[in-house]
């Protein structure tokens, strides 16, 4: 015999209204909306209750007030507690700039009072865009980034731009500016950066005696490269065969077009691998260059030929035609327009 259950469908009704009921009340809350409350004699109708409403408005307030008082705490523990004073600055890809004359202008950015008692040094309040500003001012940069490191340091990154060439014409080192000028005499060039070149040569005596001597045909001029770092600093070194005499403070030894080009071949070949920057060699003409590597490579070019479209060039060459970077290159040529040649 089966027994058919009997579902009471208003008993499953009013729990259901019930809990959207239950709901609808739970997140009214959250919203603060009016509570109502129903009297005895209620008839479908709401009735406010005044004192209700006054107590919700007074919690209302003292909420903010605490959000309020915790923001303030909690920034002023940001600004003046020294845990988030910033106190540490640290300065990389220095090559020219003195390191203490840069830290010194940073901190006396940093020790200026923002609005008369608050100390610049506040983590929150270092403004990292006005040092960046006036340190660019300041200083010859090609680039700066600034940031800060919570809590208390401050990062620098730059690279210098170059504005010095080292002139060398085999009898004294001297800067050169970016309008080809001479603006510093430097020092002598040393003894020993000059070799001699020499040649055993036989002759025969009066009396029949072969007599074998060596004689000097030549110099050659080696820059002694890690001494002139050293001494005046990690800028383009140039040396030219085409002026032996004494130079003076401005006098005109390069062309402005030259320095640059030095400049912008400085610029790639300094940290490149292949090719690591050891000097260049203006050879006895107005245009050929040559450019020594550390790697005893040697590149010939011309000051008149665009050195990005060369760059281009030398990149093609090592990715398509020099798969072993160990290879060893004895030259390569770009002294011909839009060609490349190499061995």
């Amino acid at each position: 015999m089966t027994i058919k259950r009997i579902v009471n469908h208003h008993k499953l009704q009013r729990k259901f209204n019930n809990r959207i009921k239950s709901t609808k009340n739970f997140f009214s809350s959250f919203l603060w909306r009016k509570k109502t409350r129903k009297d005895f004699s209620w008839k479908g109708r709401e009735l406010e209750n005044p004192f209700l409403h006054q107590e919700e408005k007074d919690h209302f307030f003292l909420k903010i007030l605490i959000i309020v008082s915790s923001i303030t705490v909690t920034l002023s523990i940001f600004i003046f507690h020294p845990f988030f004073s910033i106190n540490n600055v640290e300065v990389n890809g220095l090559q020219r700039i003195d390191k203490n004359d840069l830290l010194n202008t940073v901190n006396g950015i940093l020790n200026y009072q923002k609005f008369g008692f608050i100390s610049g040094r506040s983590y929150l309040l270092a403004d990292i865009n006005e040092i960046k500003e006036i340190i660019k001012e300041r200083y010859p940069l090609e680039k700066i980034i600034v940031k800060k490191s919570f809590p208390n340091k401050i990062d620098i990154l730059i690279q210098e731009k170059i504005s010095t060439v080292i002139y060398d014409n085999g009898q004294e080192y001297s800067y050169v500016d970016l309008n080809g000028k001479v603006v510093e005499l430097m020092r002598k060039v040393s003894d020993y950066e000059w070799k001699d070149i020499t040649e055993k040569v036989t002759t025969t005596t009066p009396e029949g005696e072969t007599v074998t001597t060596t004689i000097i045909i030549d110099k050659l001029h080696e820059p002694d490269i890690t001494s002139i770092k050293n001494d005046l600093g990690t800028y383009p070194i140039i040396y030219d065969k085409n002026n032996t005499q004494k130079v003076g403070i401005n006098e005109k030894v390069l062309d402005d077009v030259h320095v640059k080009v030095l400049i912008d071949w400085y610029k790639y070949l300094d940290s490149n691998q292949n090719l690591p920057l050891k000097y260049f060699i203006f050879e006895n003409n107005t245009q050929d260059l040559i450019i020594k590597t550390y790697k005893g490579t040697y590149i010939k070019t011309r000051f008149d030929r665009e050195v990005s479209t060369q760059i281009n060039l030398i990149e093609n060459l090592y990715k398509e035609k020099i798969k072993n970077p160990e290879q060893f290159i004895t030259y390569i040529d770009l002294r011909y327009k839009d060609r490349i040649y190499w061995r």
